[in-house]
């Protein structure tokens, strides 16, 4: 059994439970009971034995007594606690006082920090708008000063390159010069060195011709077909009586081809009283029947055709070709053939087509333009007046010193009415072709 002692601890210690005894008899017992503990508590102080722990506690209570004692304590309770009460509510009373009083003061100060917020805000709103600006303005004036440094050095920098481009251009501008003279110097002096050697070598052919013309049998032996033919024909135009030439090309005709004919496209020069000379390209794109001569009154038929060996159209070479007549043409005062050129050098004026001055000029001037290379059976040559040429028409020189003026030098390959320089094919480098079919050695 438990002591008295921690019995009462535990009723001190424990929850004033009798504050919710609502019946006052009720209170009266329980205080009554309350009392008999404490007293043997202080019995139980004062004879402090270890073997009355063990013994059971016995509790006398007069009754009578304890209870008006008791109901007396009872109401100084209730008194007390109505005094308690009252105290609580007028502290409840204060506290609530107090805590709307600090609650009007803390709004007050709540409303008197959210105004100095405001004005606050306003004067940092303000000042950063000031600052702002002004931040700007020093902004815009040192972007407008940099903009304006930046122009003044653009502007001098584009000066000084403008200045050495001119300068360089003035120097390129002088050194070309300087070296066009120069160029120019040293091609003239070459052209002049070439005419002078060319000049020897052609007074050297000719002192050589005249050595050999001096015994007849000689120079028969040492001319070419060609130069022999030539010979006949100023022989025959002799015999007939014509004692001057016109520089008109009267050896000169056109094709036609099933009736039709082809003067538009191609062009032929008399070499023989049964042979025309004329570019092979006319002879494998049309099917030749009927030549016309001496303005197309003179009509002779197609007895065979002879195109150069290696002839090619693309890319053009050997552009040559004969045709050959099947009856001669009888010499007349506007109808007679032409010499050929026999000559290896290029002859250096009086180059004629058609009753119109040619000149031959550089062959870079036709490069690009009909071709990349020249060969050396080619020419560039550049007419002096404007019209139009057809493939297969000749290009004369007018030989003074022969009777015979027209000496074939070249034909056109190509139709072009562009006032440009053209190309022509050397009929010298063909001499051997033409000579092997219009004058072959049986026959010489």
């Amino acid at each position: 059994m438990r002591s008295a002692s921690y019995t009462i601890y535990k009723l001190r210690t424990a929850k004033p439970i009798w504050l919710k005894i609502e019946n006052c008899e009720k209170k009266m017992v329980f205080i009554a009971l309350i009392v008999a503990l404490l007293q043997a508590a202080s019995t139980e102080g004062s004879n402090q034995e270890p073997s009355l722990d063990d013994v059971p506690l016995s509790i006398y209570v007069d009754a009578s007594k304890e209870i008006d004692y008791f109901i007396s304590l009872a109401k100084s309770i209730d008194e007390k606690q109505r005094i308690l009460e009252e105290a609580l509510a007028r502290l409840s009373a204060e506290v609530k006082a107090t805590e709307e009083r600090w609650n009007e003061r803390l709004s007050a100060e709540v409303k008197e920090t959210q105004r100095l917020n405001e004005s606050v805000s306003a004067e940092v709103k303000a000042t950063e708008e000031r600052w702002n600006e002004r931040m700007s303005a020093v902004v815009k004036a040192t972007e407008e000063r940099w903009n304006e440094r930046l122009s003044a050095e653009v502007k001098e920098t584009q000066w000084l390159i403008e200045s050495k481009i001119f300068r360089m251009s003035v120097a390129v501008k002088a050194t070309e010069e300087r070296w066009n003279k120069r160029l120019s110097a040293e091609v003239k002096a070459t052209e002049e060195r070439w005419t002078e050697k060319m000049s020897i070598l052609e007074n050297k052919f000719k002192n050589l011709s005249n050595q050999l013309t001096k015994s007849p049998d000689i120079a028969t032996l040492h001319k070419r077909p060609a130069e022999l033919a030539c010979e006949k024909i100023t022989s025959k135009l002799q015999s007939i009586g014509v004692t001057s030439i016109t520089d008109v090309a009267v050896h000169l005709g056109a094709f036609t081809e099933g009736g039709f004919k082809l003067w538009e496209l191609c062009y032929f020069a008399l070499i023989d009283t049964r042979f025309v000379l004329t570019a092979a390209d006319c002879l494998s794109s049309h099917n030749v029947t009927t030549l016309e001569l001496n303005l197309y009154i003179v009509l002779k038929k197609v007895k065979a055709i002879h195109i150069h060996p290696e002839f090619s159209i693309n890319p053009a070479l050997n552009n040559i070709g004969l045709i050959e007549m099947n009856s001669e043409v009888e010499y007349t005062f506007d109808l007679y053939p032409a010499c050929m050129y026999t000559s290896a050098f290029n002859p250096k004026s009086g180059l004629m087509e058609r009753g119109t001055k040619v000149q031959i000029v550089a062959d870079s001037e036709c490069l690009n333009k009909h071709t990349t290379q020249l060969l050396p059976n080619q020419m560039c040559v550049k007419s002096l007046t404007h019209n139009c040429r057809q493939k297969g028409e000749p290009i004369f020189v007018l030989n003074e010193e022969t009777f015979s003026k027209h000496q074939l030098v070249g034909i056109i390959g190509k139709r072009s009415c562009i006032d440009e320089p053209y190309v022509i094919t050397n009929v010298f480098a063909y001499l051997d072709f033409i000579e092997s079919i219009v004058w072959p050695k049986k026959e010489n």
